[in-house]
Order: C-alpha cells, then structure tokens, then sequence
C-alpha cells in the first residue's frame, strides 16, 4: 500500500536514491550524459536534498517502509513551483506519480492560485502525464528564462 507523507531530513539519502535512479532512465536520448552527471551533481546533492526538505514542500511516496517517489516544491518569485516529481522506474505506471501530484497540492498553502512546474521540451512522457493532470502551457509564467530546452506548464488551482 502506497503512502504520502512529509519528507524529512532522515529521508535525505532515501530521496537522494530516488533521483540517482530515475534521473538516467528519465532522460536517456533526451540529454547528453553530461547533463545528467551534472545535474544528478547539483539538484540530487545530499545538501541539495536536505535544502529541498528544509526549505520547501517535499513528500516522499513509501511503500513498505520503501520510498519509491518524491516531490519537491518551493518558491520562485510569487509562484509555488514543482521542481522535482520522480518516481523509481520499477514502480511506475501504478497511481504513484498521481498520489504525489495530489499531495503536492493538498500540501500548497490555502488560496494558492496556480501551481507551476518546468519540463524538458522534448520529454513527451512527462508532459502527456501533467498535460492528462490538467496542466497546460501558463499565461503568466515567472520572469525566469527557461531557455530552449525547458518549457513552463501549469495546473489552475483555483478551480479545485
């Protein structure tokens, strides 16, 4: 039985794992090897980790005391981001993604109009997952250049 709760610095190489894991299945063919050394480097650092968990909303997705997911949000300007959302490969396709969506929002403050993510232009797997969650390409996106390579996506908020 999977189970959402609140991340907590404990989880740190747990979650960590979750990134390790997932990052090089998630975007082979879609980005150079260097991009995902790099990154695994700075966004799955164990600092970079207990930072997410310390300073913004993070959620891990256990089962049997396993954590098989995680999502991360936290600030940019006036807007809640979804920085991270990843799921261990052999546990995808079976309701986790959606319970950490769903508890991402559940954990966002009361009133919070809209919640933003940014996505691999070329990553269609991810985007057919948010885009069937009900996100869509934002009208007011924040200031922050994505470049070629990212696009910014969001799901209203308002209306749930």
């Amino acid at each position: 039985m999977i189970r959402v709760r609140r991340a907590e610095v404990a989880d740190v190489a747990a979650v960590r794992e979750v990134g390790l894991k997932t990052w090089p299945v998630a975007y082979d063919g879609l980005v150079s090897p260097e991009f995902i050394t790099d990154g695994l480097a700075q966004w799955w650092s164990p600092e970079s980790v207990q930072r997410g968990i310390e300073n913004g909303i993070a959620l891990v997705a256990v089962d049997d005391e396993q954590v098989v997911g995680m999502v991360g949000l936290g600030r940019q300007e006036d807007h809640w981001v979804m920085w991270k959302l990843y799921v261990l490969p052999e546990h995808q396709g079976k309701g986790i993604g959606k319970a950490l969506l769903d508890g991402a929002i559940a954990a966002l403050p009361a009133g919070t109009p809209q919640l933003l993510l940014d996505v691999l232009v070329g990553n269609e797997q991810a985007i057919g997952f948010y885009r069937k969650h009900g996100f869509v390409v934002p009208s007011n996106p924040p200031d922050r250049d994505l470049g070629v390579d990212l696009m910014w996506m969001s799901l209203d908020l308002q209306g749930t």
